[in-house]
């Protein structure tokens, strides 16, 4: 057996549903097209990340959530140490069209006027859940003391009242070219690896893509079929390292060693 096959059969496991947390809360829109997407082809595309040691899902919480609507008894999932410190994790900035005036008007929100350095440190330190960064101006959004838990609750009230408008999600990365184009741009806390496992381990979900794991060797298009998921789950798993092999044999498994651009 090649060493990448024997690598990918190692990390890749079935597991329980049941015994699978999720952390953070799904987009309703997204779940619905997902499952649309799961139930015409028939496959579960792209395992889900999980801890081995939780259980606790890194990277595919809206599949698991289709997994369960469709009574799917096991998931397949590539397993991995979250502890360690190959594995990073930042957030999503929620970014919409619309100006300060206009998000303000949506509701009784306070805001303060901050520049960009000192809002930072006040969102980092539970001061406010989030800073409104624009092209002219950052603004704190509900500035207070916030325990953490006090903190998710806020963000889940702003996030509720913008949801009828369309809404981006943006890596750290893009913030300065959304706000060039005229974008709004949340920023908020980036969640720690402890925290996030206690929220899966409670039930106490954070609002939709707080989390942003960058995960090395991240094993893409499994196609695992959802019908096998329903066997036991020995059986799948013979299913699944017969298929990977084969594939891996096939030359249909490939390993970048430099960021690519997948088109879909």
């Amino acid at each position: 057996m090649s060493q990448l096959a024997a690598q990918m059969l190692k990390s890749i496991e079935i597991r329980e549903v049941k015994s699978l947390l999720s952390h953070e809360q799904v987009i309703s829109y997204n779940l619905k097209r997902l499952k649309e997407v799961m139930l015409n082809i028939g496959h579960l595309v792209d395992p889900l990340i999980i801890d081995g040691k939780t259980g606790v899902v890194l990277d595919g919480n809206h599949r698991l959530k289709v997994l369960e609507i469709i009574e799917c008894p096991n998931a397949t999932c590539q397993v991995v140490d979250y502890m360690s410190d190959e594995i990073k994790v930042g957030t999503w900035y929620p970014a919409l069209e619309l100006s300060p005036e206009e998000i303000f008007s949506l509701d009784s929100l306070k805001y303060e006027k901050t520049d960009f350095n000192a809002g930072k440190a006040a969102v980092d330190s539970l001061k406010a859940p989030f800073m409104l960064v624009t092209k002219k101006q950052c603004y704190l959004i509900n500035p207070g003391n916030y325990k953490l838990m006090e903190m998710v609750e806020e963000q889940n009230y702003i996030l509720s009242l913008l949801e009828k408008n369309s809404v981006d999600y943006i890596p750290e990365e893009e913030l300065d070219n959304f706000v060039k184009l005229g974008q709004s741009v949340f920023y908020r806390r980036a969640y720690a690896k402890k925290e996030i496992i206690k929220a899966a381990q409670a039930h106490t979900p954070f609002p939709p893509k707080s989390t942003r794991h960058l995960i090395p060797g991240r094993i893409i298009r499994i196609n695992m079929k959802l019908g096998w998921l329903h066997r036991s789950p020995e059986e799948a798993k013979a299913e699944l390292d017969r298929t990977l092999t084969n594939r891996v044999y096939g030359g249909s498994v490939r390993k970048y060693y430099e960021p690519v651009i997948v088109i879909y």
